[in-house]
């Protein structure tokens, strides 16, 4: 693809450049063509929604080592619909089954605000918590805190298992490095009764990741679709222990609980799916080297300029530190270049094209104050010329300015 090409300009909308990550608010990925092809050709007749579901959720099950499995509107409502899941578990609803014309609305219309009588509570380490965790409370849930910002210890957990409260712990895998492991969580929290939801939304790379969750013993994981699977950007995936995904199941679309507001279309769903069987295929080693390659040449070219120290470093996974994707990073010297990193982000977004490339980016693990990172991970041909002249230009400008 030409980089200078523009799809949005008919518009009078810039264009981006993604120095940053997969992230919704830059649009997600990029779908590879067979994608739409898939999405294309589902699009040419009708079919019964849930029965897709099902097809889909019998895959995704498949894939990462679940009992069951549920397409969803992306991560954000999959922890929805899990935190649902827990709330109506030990109720009328579990009778009922999406594959049959029943009607259960009664029953899921409860979720968020007539709780009484269920057990709405979600423990959460304090140091694990995130803005994500609305959706829990999207659901009716509401949260139970333990520890401090720093960390829990294992009797803290065990107290804050109320009988009658407790419905299911919540553990975000991106920022629990502070806190009790995921192992501990769930023998503490299974010693209750009390199922574990796993937001592992941002966790791909590795793929092998898609069954670790599950593996270890979590009840319901989730998972973007829109992110590294590169689906479309509205896709997510929920997988778990069968009872629970039936009971979220029946609060989604194209039912008339909670999840109906967030539909997935047949062709939406049919997109994951072929985008998830891409992934599965990559040769991920070429992937990272080709990455690395470019996330180098960036470095070669900013490396030399006064006040400016250049180096390479990489995203990891949160326990076994396994790298993910290779980055090139920034840190400043402001009294030498007489800009901060921060002043020289907001200038490449303002440009034109837009360029996105974080200062002290919070999806990392290690401390990334006073720096900037350019993730090669989704520039488009010819994009790390453009930001690393841009680069050049902004300081230059500043240098004459200040001279």
């Amino acid at each position: 693809m030409d980089s200078v090409y523009n799809p949005f300009e008919k518009y009078g909308v810039r264009r981006l450049i993604n120095a940053a990550t997969c992230m919704t608010m830059l649009g997600g990925s990029i779908s590879p063509p067979e994608v739409f092809r898939a999405m294309e050709d589902a699009s040419k007749a009708f079919v019964r929604i849930t029965e897709l579901q099902h097809w889909a959720g019998k895959i995704l099950a498949e894939v990462t080592g679940a009992e069951g499995g549920l397409p969803t509107a992306g991560a954000g409502n999959g922890i929805m619909l899990a935190a649902a899941a827990c709330i109506m578990r030990g109720t009328e609803l579990e009778k009922h089954d999406p594959l049959r014309l029943e009607t259960w609305t009664s029953l899921t219309q409860r979720l968020p605000l007539r709780t009484e009588g269920l057990k709405t509570g979600f423990v959460v380490q304090k140091s694990n918590r995130n803005v994500y965790d609305h959706n829990v409370e999207c659901a009716g849930g509401r949260f139970i805190e333990v520890g401090t910002p720093d960390g829990t210890s294992e009797k803290e957990l065990h107290d804050a298992f109320e009988p009658a409260k407790v419905c299911a712990y919540y553990f975000t895998v991106r920022p629990s490095y502070k806190g009790l492991p995921l192992e501990t969580v769930i023998k503490v929290a299974h010693g209750h009764g009390v199922p574990v939801i796993v937001d592992a939304a941002s966790e791909l790379p590795p793929k092998e990741n898609l069954r670790r969750y599950i593996s270890r013993g979590a009840d319901l994981v989730i998972f973007s679709g829109g992110k590294f699977i590169a689906g479309p950007n509205n896709s997510g995936i929920l997988v778990g222990k069968r009872e629970l995904i039936k009971l979220a199941h029946l609060q989604a679309y194209p039912f008339h609980g909670i999840g109906r507001a967030a539909k997935l279309s047949r062709e939406t769903i049919v997109g994951l799916i072929t985008a998830l069987r891409i992934y599965l295929a990559q040769d991920f080693e070429a992937l990272y080297k080709a990455w690395e390659r470019k996330a180098k040449w960036i470095a070669g070219q900013l490396g030399g300029i006064s006040g400016l120290e250049v180096g390479l470093t990489c995203m990891s996974t949160v326990e076994e530190r396994t790298p993910m994707v290779p980055l090139c990073y920034l840190k400043f010297d402001e009294k030498v270049l007489g800009i901060n990193g921060r002043e020289l982000a907001n200038r490449l977004r303002e440009g034109d094209p837009s360029i996105e490339a974080p200062y002290e980016p919070s999806f990392l693990l290690e401390d990334y104050k006073q720096k900037m990172t350019i993730n090669p991970e989704y520039l488009l041909e010819g994009d790390e010329r453009i930001v690393v002249n841009k680069i050049k230009e902004i300081l230059r400008l500043v240098k004459l300015r200040e001279g």
